[in-house]
């Protein structure tokens, strides 16, 4: 195996590769990628098991064709520290990976091809086409809100359900559920739900763009997602939460629209003097008013108050955790919010003027100390 690409065509996929290895893997196969050079193309595949990454790009120049699994760390840290614009030679032996360009030369150990996990094309019972904006604003709007904790497997993930042209996201911590939705060509109508995991959602993120088109295949075990000259692969979540998308319909009479950047700032300002013991904020709504006030803490307590763009209630009082409030509206594009309400224990409904997306929030349920 021969061939000849530029640093910086090669360098990003490798960054996109290193993050589907297992750098901690007693199998040494699984901390390398597999390289192959052929019909003029170089593909590149990574996998851990639970996901794997595929790509191929043409190269300057192919000598000869072949493939060859090296560890990606390496041969990363290696082409991130030659010079911009290097052309790099890559030459396998039989028995190491040369990696040349200009007086650099560097020789790395390599394991069969051959014992490499494979990455197969899914057989899928569903096809979906949906534009990349589109898609990723619903991985956006939710991710944040997924659960860390893997003792709740169904709560570790992204719930997608396919209903006739319109696709819903859901994704909940516990303390706090978001819902978005976008529609999609009729064409791909199939009605089904599945759960995407969330660290499957951090590389989508981060390596797909929006623009163009994703197509996803789906067998409901597994799930592969191919953007241009990309494709990412993944298992899925088996368990998923019933129902969640009722927690929404339920009435909230008390209903505040407010300034959303005037709310953050107000907010920050005053959950300065909280602490994680009491990270609570008091909302305090009174005619075209809002106080924003801490719970007390050893260092204190504090306040702001805030115009209201409109209330439709008599005085009101509930306690929300600041850091989930805020980081919600930190995902929200739009200018004005409202906050929508039933008493102080109900989840507390946060809807951007934009109705595509909207958050559900638990109240802390503790009396004033």
């Amino acid at each position: 195996m021969q061939f000849k690409v530029l640093k910086e065509e090669i360098l990003k996929y490798l960054q996109y590769a290193n993050s589907f290895t297992n750098p901690k893997s007693l199998n040494d196969i699984l901390q390398n990628i597999y390289i192959e050079v052929e019909n003029n193309t170089v593909t590149i595949k990574a996998t851990n098991y639970q996901m794997g990454f595929s790509c191929n790009f043409q190269p300057n120049e192919v000598e000869k064709e072949g493939r060859v699994t090296v560890s990606c760390r390496k041969l990363l840290d290696i082409i991130k520290e030659l010079p911009d614009g290097a052309l790099i030679d890559f030459i396998y032996d039989d028995t190491r990976l040369n990696v040349i360009s200009g007086k650099s030369k560097f020789k790395l150990s390599t394991l069969s091809s051959e014992n490499f996990p494979s990455i197969s094309d899914i057989v899928p019972e569903y096809i979906i086409k949906i534009d990349a904006a589109n898609f990723l604003n619903l991985m956006k709007r939710t991710y944040f809100c997924i659960s860390n904790d893997s003792t709740k497997i169904e709560y570790t993930g992204a719930q997608i359900k396919i209903n006739r042209d319109v696709v819903e996201t859901f994704a909940t911590g516990m303390q706090r559920i978001a819902i978005a939705s976008t529609t999609i060509d009729p064409e791909y109508s199939n009605d089904f739900i599945i759960n995407i995991p969330k660290k499957t959602i951090a590389e989508l993120l981060r390596i797909f763009e929006s623009k163009g088109e994703i197509e996803i295949h789906t067998d409901r075990r597994q799930i592969s997602f191919k953007y241009e000259n990309i494709i990412i692969y993944s298992k899925l979540i088996e368990k998923f939460i019933k129902n969640i998308e009722k927690l929404f319909n339920s009435e909230y009479p008390i209903k505040a629209k407010l300034d959303r950047k005037s709310f953050i700032d107000a907010s920050k300002r005053v959950s300065a003097i909280t602490s994680d013991e009491t990270p609570g904020i008091i909302l305090n709504f009174e005619n075209s008013s809002l106080k924003i006030s801490s719970l007390e803490t050893i260092y204190g307590e504090g306040s702001e108050t805030i115009d209201v763009i409109d209330y439709n209630s008599e005085p009101f009082e509930i306690i929300l955790n600041a850091k989930h409030l805020n980081e919600i509206l930190n995902n929200i594009d739009t200018e004005e919010f409202t906050l929508e309400m039933a008493d102080r224990r109900s989840p507390v409904l946060v809807t951007p003027t934009d109705t595509n997306y909207r958050y559900l929030v638990v109240p802390i349920s503790i009396d004033k100390l």
